[in-house]
């Protein structure tokens, strides 16, 4: 990973300064070969078949400089190989991985899907699906009498960016799916 960071960075500052597009200076197919080969000099990466041309070989130099810098970069310094990701798993695996969640997210859709129907809005402009997903899966039923399921779930759409036209459609809604014994006005 680290070479393909080096040499996708230096392709892009070669690129900024020849004022074209990245992908004519070097192509993405000829980052994954260098990378994958890692040649040791100049020389080496000229015998890789899309570094034999003309053009590459004139800033081979160039790329078996990144390729070094690359191989010269402390552990700490060293790109994650794995994708940091925080949220729920796709939608997929949920009944694998957490049935109860997968369960909340069926009734969630149904009401969701009623609501879209009867307000002739799409549901995917009712909230977003990432933001509802990420409710959903996080759920946690309140154990408090004195807690309100509505102010939690209004609080979190709040907090992840949903408009107040959208709240108040669908926190009824939600609070409805996701706490069905919770008693809602309207």
């Amino acid at each position: 990973m680290a070479a393909v960071r080096e040499l996708w960075t230096t392709r892009d500052e070669l690129a900024a300064k020849r004022d074209v597009a990245p992908s004519r200076v070097l192509p993405d197919s000829a980052i994954v070969a260098a990378a994958t080969a890692d040649p040791k000099s100049s020389r080496e990466l000229e015998q890789l078949p899309v570094f034999g041309g003309p053009r590459q070989r004139r800033s081979s130099r160039l790329w078996a400089s990144a390729l070094t810098r690359a191989r010269a970069l402390p552990t700490a310094e060293l790109p994650s190989m794995a994708a940091s990701f925080d949220g729920p798993p796709p939608v997929n695996r949920w009944a694998r991985r957490d049935p109860d969640a997968a369960s909340r997210l069926a009734d969630v859709r149904a009401a969701m899907t009623e609501l879209s129907e009867s307000v002739s809005v799409p549901v995917e402009n009712l909230l977003m699906p990432d933001l509802l997903r990420r409710l959903v899966w996080d759920w946690q039923t309140p154990d408090d009498d004195g807690v309100d399921p509505g102010e939690m779930i209004d609080a979190r759409l709040t907090e992840g960016g949903a408009r107040p036209w959208q709240r108040s459609l669908v926190v009824p809604v939600l609070t409805k799916a996701l706490h069905p014994s919770q008693v809602t006005d309207g």
